[in-house]
């Protein structure tokens, strides 16, 4: 049996290397650590405090705001995040940072220029 550490490793290796794929949902999640879909619940809950969906979620949106602010396009980023629909990517960003992503954008191009 796995400790706990290296489970979440696992999980971190596993989200990172499939993040960018729509299809991959906690079904595959699980396959790829080799563990049942309820178990890989349980266990990702008690060690994170999320659901592995909002965990992967929150994962695709931290890399999509370092996405916009490298300058990405919003629907570019949304897409390489794994996210299809760029409404639902774009109430998710705004739900979870509190402003649209192409204000985030704006933000970070703002700060550049005022670097200047």
């Amino acid at each position: 049996m796995k400790s706990d550490q290296e489970f979440v490793d696992s999980l971190i290796r596993v989200v990172k290397q499939n993040y960018a794929n729509p299809n991959f949902d906690i079904i595959s999640m699980a396959a790829e650590m080799k563990i049942s879909d309820r178990q890989l619940q349980r266990k990702v809950k008690v060690l994170t405090g999320q659901s592995p969906v909002q965990y992967l979620r929150q994962f695709r949106l931290d890399k999509s705001l370092q996405y916009l602010r490298e300058g990405v396009l919003v629907g570019e980023a949304a897409k390489a995040v794994g996210f299809s629909s760029h409404a639902y990517f774009t109430c998710c960003f705004k739900s979870k940072f509190g402003i649209t992503p192409s204000s985030a954008k704006w933000s970070q191009e703002s700060a550049m220029l005022a670097d200047y």
